[in-house]
């Protein structure tokens, strides 16, 4: 009936602004939380100064970012 399907496009409108919602969530905390690590990091190695301006030292931090894309991506073509 037309009063089901009114019903579940609600929840269906709901359900999806809930996970758009969270995405936001989630990105802002994996932000934050890597630059908690490579704090950590940086205390830890006892690094004085990053000079981000560094050509090399840019292209670590694009590498070293992308790896766990990678690999995410390695991993799930391998199983699937």
């Amino acid at each position: 009936p037309e009063t089901v399907r009114g019903l579940t496009d609600c929840l269906d409108a709901a359900g999806n602004t809930t996970a758009a919602i969270g995405k936001g969530f989630a990105i802002g905390s994996a932000a934050l939380v890597s630059l908690a690590l490579f704090g950590a990091y940086t205390v830890r190695a006892r690094v004085a100064h990053v000079d981000i301006l560094n050509p090399w030292v840019f292209t670590g931090l694009l590498f070293g970012a992308m790896m766990p894309y990678a690999f995410a991506a390695w991993t799930m073509k391998s199983v699937g």
